[in-house]
């Protein structure tokens, strides 16, 4: 049997408008679409544009259609799909109204009080450092080398130790899939490794066109479909485009990162709400 959770009621969001709830630690946004006269229909996603991270309700849009504000990547909120990059659709929620009141699907939230089970890791280049989800019964040690599902892909991590206090305001970073194997280090030495060729196609880039932007590291994810570009300055449409024709260049996808944020939580999508996907 279907559970249901109240969310709030319908009438306070009128047709052609949005509102955010949060439940469980979770941002959602749920959408009013008007449809031609009729009653409108309400819709449910995960409020995390699967790029950056950036809130889905500050977006521009008619219909079941938003675009996110940062990078105008657009969505269909009915569906999930996203119209520019069909490999990042948006996390949807089940909804229905009854009575004036907007109920959302619990069984996804039920998953979530299940995956209490926390590690504190250190990844990626910059040494970010998060909570990350583990199987109940799992078991690492200080220093261990891991596999994780983050909003990037998956990547490489090291344990520093069971989280102690854990809480239900804690959001994973992503999932440990596994440790790391010897067939993994095989992996990683047979991998080519394009870093060098991309950061220096980049800084060509940057400089010719006088951008004020300074590249300042380079990573391959384990995935062995990412690359990061690690910069400081001010984000800019010109990066989207610079990404769109490095991307044109090589089988990898690549990807600018700023050094001062820490990767959006994987949940904000069924494949990660990275906040570096492209």
């Amino acid at each position: 049997m279907t559970n249901w959770i109240p969310l709030g009621s319908a009438s306070e969001i009128s047709p052609g408008n949005r509102k955010v709830y949060a439940l469980k630690g979770t941002e959602i946004a749920v959408f009013h679409v008007a449809n031609k006269g009729q009653p409108g229909e309400f819709y449910a996603i995960h409020d995390c544009c699967p790029h950056q991270g950036a809130s889905l309700v500050e977006g521009e849009g008619t219909g079941t259609e938003i675009a996110c504000p940062l990078h105008d990547w657009t969505f269909d909120v009915a569906s999930g799909e996203c119209h520019d990059f069909p490999e990042f659709p948006l996390t949807r929620y089940e909804l229905k109204v009854e009575n004036d009141n907007i109920l959302i699907e619990a069984s996804a939230f039920e998953e979530l009080d299940i995956q209490d089970h926390l590690f504190l890791v250190r990844y990626g280049a910059m040494g970010w450092i998060d909570h990350f989800s583990a199987e109940e019964d799992a078991a690492f040690s200080h220093r261990d080398r891991i596999i994780l599902k983050t909003s990037r892909g998956e990547e490489i991590g090291e344990i520093l130790s069971k989280a102690i206090n854990q809480d239900n305001s804690i959001t994973p970073a992503g999932s440990i899939l596994r440790m790391f194997t010897p067939t993994d280090q095989q992996k990683l030495l047979q991998q080519e490794d394009i870093t060098t060729h991309v950061l220096q196609d980049c800084q060509s880039l940057i400089q010719e066109r006088g951008m004020p932007t300074e590249i300042i590291d380079c990573e391959q994810l384990f995935d062995q479909q990412t690359v990061v570009l690690y910069y400081l300055g001010n984000r800019m449409p010109a990066l989207e485009i610079l990404a769109q024709e490095l991307n044109a260049n090589y089988a990898w996808r690549i990807v600018f990162h700023p050094v001062d944020e820490a990767p959006a939580p994987s949940g904000c999508s069924s494949g990660g709400c990275g906040c570096d996907q492209k």
